[in-house]
Parts: C-alpha cells; structure tokens; sequence
C-alpha cells in the first residue's frame, strides 16, 4: 500500500472528513500491533488504537507538517499503550507475539535466526526490559521505525534511541547467553542423573 498520508492530512485539515477513513485504513494494523505488542491485550490494543484514531481526528488541525503524520500518530499511540501498559502492568504475548510480528517483514535482534524455543526465552527477554527500552525495542524490530521515527514517537534524541537499542540488546543477549548456559547445564543434568 502507497503511503499517501500527507495528502489524506491536507484533504483531512481542508475539511474532507472521508480522508479520515483512508488515513485508518493505511494505519490501524501496525497500530493494532504496537499497541497489542505493549499491552499483550487484544481488547485494550483495540481500544486504544480506537481512542489514538479520535485523538488523531480531534487534533489533526495541530499537525504542522503532514508528511510526520506516521510518527506523530504513533507518538500519541505509544504513549496512550505507555500509560495503560503501566496502569495495568501487562507482559508482552509470548506465545501469540510472532503472530502479529511476522504480518509484515521483520528483523530480529541483529538478523539472528532463532528457533522457536529460542524466541520464546528472547521474547521473555524483551518482557523484561524497562519500558523505554522494550517499546524501541518493539517498535524498531517489529515495527520497522527507523531510528529517527523513533525518537520523534518517543520524543528523544536519535542518540537516546541508538543508546536504548544498544543497551537492550546487551541485556538480551546476556539474558540469552544465561538461559543457554542454564538449559544446557539442565539437560547435561538430566542426562547424567546429576541435579
């Protein structure tokens, strides 16, 4: 699908309320998506999605630039996902997150290919994270932001967002190299009877 956003914005901001439609359709997947990613709820994702869209129609007007219309909306998006993940202290879908990261092409922590069960623990990983760090981390890896529409969401420095990437992968990446040890150690265990 062509991102034709600016134009839909400008038709939006002139009064053409049909355009509305055209700006959701190109955008609540992904949205639904973040906002299921952060709060591991489908029902509150929805809502939430549904509350960013009425924020987004209410103060479309304020939109100075309508080609940053993409990072402005998620901006509104992870923030509303930020305060309900908060309120709610929800965890990231383990089992169902593949799901709704491979609807689109994705990338994982540095084009690793990870089996499932290895997912599993790098996603436990992601759960993990301080929530500045696990929302780069989704929106960059199963998103596709690029690092500059990060820190226009997050309303940070570039720099904020490559340092935040750079330490979340440290932590994954030690946290895979424990579950490893530990799983290897489990089964070499098991096998010689030694707990």
């Amino acid at each position: 699908m062509i991102d034709n956003s600016a134009e839909l914005v400008l038709k939006l901001q002139k009064g053409d309320k049909s355009s509305f439609e055209g700006l959701f359709d190109l955008y609540k997947d992904k949205a639904v998506r973040t906002a299921y990613l952060i709060t591991n709820n489908r029902a509150l994702a929805d809502d939430i999605v549904q509350e960013a869209f009425i924020l987004c129609y209410f103060k479309i007007a304020d939109l100075k630039d309508p080609t940053s219309f993409k990072t402005w909306f998620f901006r509104m998006l992870t923030r509303l996902a930020w305060k309900m993940s908060a309120k709610e202290k929800v965890s990231i879908p383990v089992d169902n997150i593949f799901e709704f990261a491979e609807t689109e092409d994705t990338h994982l922590v540095e084009g690793e290919i990870i089996d499932k069960e290895e997912s599993k623990y790098l996603m436990d990983a992601v759960e993990h994270l301080e929530i500045k760090k696990k929302i780069t981390i989704l929106l960059y890896y199963y998103n596709n932001f690029s690092v500059s529409e990060i820190a226009e969401i997050m309303g940070c420095f570039e720099g904020t967002v490559k340092s935040r990437l750079h330490a979340a992968r440290k932590i994954l990446r030690k946290s895979i190299e424990c579950d490893n040890t530990y799983r290897m150690e489990a089964k070499c265990n098991e096998i010689t009877g030694k707990f």
